[in-house]
């Protein structure tokens, strides 16, 4: 089983792909026409950081 996410602009453009096999170590990220192989602990990193930046107030 592959899981897998995308974001993508108003207009349809993918901006952000993420790819993972089931027992895959692996995890591809795809930023516009650029990829990445990440390790399952680099995907927990950017997850992370990702959470934490939506919990962020904006600024008054």
């Amino acid at each position: 089983m592959t899981a897998w996410t995308s974001v993508s602009t108003g207009a349809g453009e993918e901006i952000v792909r993420v790819e993972v096999e089931d027992g895959d170590p692996f995890a591809v990220m795809a930023l516009g026409r650029h990829s990445v192989v990440l390790t399952r602990d680099e995907c927990r990193r950017i997850a992370d950081a990702l959470r934490a930046a939506s919990h962020r107030s904006p600024p008054l």
